[in-house]
């Protein structure tokens, strides 16, 4: 049978800074293969144009 979530806000809150601190750590890069980046570029406003662009050529 069904059993209502059982998570209290407190233990989210538990889990939500849990994967937080892995995720910072790094921990999930051993999950993707190595010619994924690790580092991206800035974002700046020409950045942002530069994509927009390139997501409109796509689109056409």
């Amino acid at each position: 049978m069904f059993e209502p979530e059982t998570r209290t806000p407190s233990r989210v809150a538990d889990d939500v800074a849990e994967l937080e601190a892995v995720v910072h750590s790094g921990g999930f890069w051993r999950l993707v293969p190595e010619v994924v980046p690790r580092v991206y570029a800035p974002v700046t406003p020409e950045l942002l144009r530069r994509v927009e662009q390139g997501l409109r050529r796509v689109a056409r």
